[in-house]
């Protein structure tokens, strides 16, 4: 049911003078409608044309379902671009290493300049960006209870080092991490600086309906706005904002356009004006949301004390940090072998299964831990350098290195040049789990991570039965390597895949339509 909210009580106090005066129509007036928490997976068709131009853009989570409800207002305007924007909800850096690759958005909504640098370094190209359109601050979401023992006047470093465990997102993937973790940091040893890192590296940074229905008190940082939207959205308790008295970084939302093409950098051009309305400043801000010369925010109530920008952590701050989380984060290697067999050439709504294939796993590797290591691997029928069923494409490297990291994502994009034959499945897992083995990263979670469009096709290679047996003799318990098996699509042998997988410790997930891939391989290959 809708929560009890002391904004509602008030409102509804309103509504019974309302009613009596102007009826119900008056009551709509002053109960506007919560904000959005979730993006609509397809975009609305604009009233002003007839056949739009599909723009996709990239948003930061917080601000994506405002932005999503933005461009449907938008669509609904008679002079409005010819454009339907799709919204996708993508985290700022994984959406900043997808671009310059078949995976990046026509724009996107950044949360930080650094992250918008950055994809500027990778792409090696200059990219149109609009000055910011809304900011949030930042505050720590928690059961009420939790934030009246803490009070109004509590810094930082008291905070993180309080008995409620407060959770924050890598640094080194989040700015929301980065400006909390920088802004305590100053108040603290740097040996309890190192605890607090370790205490949040090893742990899921929980949603905020999970700390909602936590059994013990827990906090976790959030965008003020994402505040807002959770405790007027449908749940049964709210979470207290807990604003820090020495203050933190705002987040800042710009669009930055990454289709150069010219009609449709117009159409972008067309929404960034758009978003600098008072009609779209109105709803920012009831979202939560600061805006230039814009209405004030709503803040998330209860609040506890009162948010304060400050400016961003030194350098030198947020680097030590950085490192103290690479540190002690835990660390995975994968060798990742993908399926280029001629049945990846069959067509999908979103194009070939290659083409979503690519896609996907440059959205996987973009937004996994820098300080993970991948290998690549390419495997058909006899397309290695000896007549094999494989072909490494890339060694192991740490995806924070820059050139391993567009190594790999050429190696991605060129796929298509091997694509073709029949599918030696049995033989690339024997040879992938032995070649992991062989490079066992001690302290790492180890794995194989095979992509399988069907069953194994090498009538002349390894059977399952020798396959079973050859993994049998390789396990070694000393140096475990984890295989999991993705089957992309419905022609798969799920019991065989699930057998294998079985056998090692991993898993067998299934993908049966083009949109669950994503998710496979984040499973797979980890955060």
């Amino acid at each position: 049911m809708r929560k009890t909210r002391r904004r509602r009580a008030m409102i509804a106090a309103v509504t019974v003078v309302a009613v009596a005066i102007a009826g119900f129509a008056g009551w709509r007036l002053l109960a506007p409608e919560p904000p959005p928490t979730g993006v609509p997976s397809t975009a609305a068709a604009p009233v002003s044309c007839a056949n739009p131009t599909a723009v996709t853009i990239a948003a930061a989570p917080a601000v994506a379902p405002i932005v999503a409800s933005l461009a449907r207002t938008l669509s609904t305007h008679k002079d409005g671009p010819c454009a339907a924007f799709t919204i996708q909800a993508a985290e700022a850096f994984a959406a900043a290493r997808t671009v310059g690759t078949s995976a990046e958005p026509a724009a996107w909504v950044a949360d930080s300049a650094e992250w918008i640098q950055h994809a500027q370094s990778l792409a090696a190209r200059e990219f149109k960006v609009d000055a910011p359109f809304a900011s949030s601050g930042i505050v720590v979401a928690l059961p009420p209870a939790a934030a009246d023992e803490l009070g109004n006047q509590a810094t930082w470093s008291t905070i993180m080092t309080g008995g409620t465990p407060i959770r924050v997102p890598d640094p080194n993937r989040s700015a929301l991490g980065a400006a909390a973790l920088g802004a305590a940091a100053p108040g603290l040893p740097p040996a309890r600086v190192t605890e607090v890192v370790r205490a949040n590296a090893s742990t899921p940074v929980p949603d905020l309906e999970a700390v909602a229905q936590s059994n013990t008190p827990l906090g976790v940082v959030v965008p003020a706005a994402q505040l807002v939207a959770f405790n007027e959205s449908d749940s049964d308790q709210d979470l207290a904002a807990l604003a820090p008295a020495d203050g933190a970084a705002f987040l800042q939302y710009s669009l930055v356009t990454v289709n150069e093409k010219p009609e449709v950098a117009k159409l972008i051009a067309d929404f960034a004006t758009y978003l600098a309305t008072d009609e779209a400043k109105d709803a920012l801000s009831e979202a939560g949301f600061t805006t230039p010369d814009g209405p004030e925010p709503r803040v998330p109530t209860p609040l506890y004390g009162m948010v304060t920008q400050k400016p961003a952590p030194e350098a030198a701050v947020l680097a030590d940090v950085r490192a103290a989380w690479t540190s002690v984060a835990p660390k995975a290697q994968a060798l990742l072998a993908l399926d280029v067999s001629g049945a990846m050439l069959r067509r999908t709504p979103e194009g070939t299964r290659l083409d979503v294939l690519q896609a996907a796993v440059l959205r996987s590797i973009a937004g996994i831990q820098p300080s993970n290591t991948l290998a690549l691997w390419a495997y058909s029928l006899h397309i290695g350098t000896k007549g094999d069923d494989f072909r490494p494409l890339r060694g192991a490297g740490s995806l924070g290195d820059g050139k391993h990291f567009l190594a790999v994502r050429e190696s991605i994009a060129d796929l298509d040049r091997t694509v073709g034959g029949g599918r030696g499945l049995y033989d690339t897992i024997a040879a992938a789990y032995e070649q992991a083995r062989s490079t066992f990263a001690k302290g790492n979670d180890n794995s194989v991570v095979v992509v399988t469009a069907g069953p194994n096709e090498d009538d002349y290679g390894a059977s399952l039965q020798i396959l079973t047996d050859r993994l049998n003799e390789l396990k070694d318990p000393a140096r475990p390597v984890r295989v999991d098996i993705i089957g992309f699509g419905t022609e798969p042998d799920a019991k065989a895949m699930t057998s294998i997988a079985k056998l090692t410790g991993g898993r067998y997930l299934s993908a049966p339509e083009p949109g669950d891939l994503d998710a496979a391989l984040w499973t797979a290959l980890g955060d």
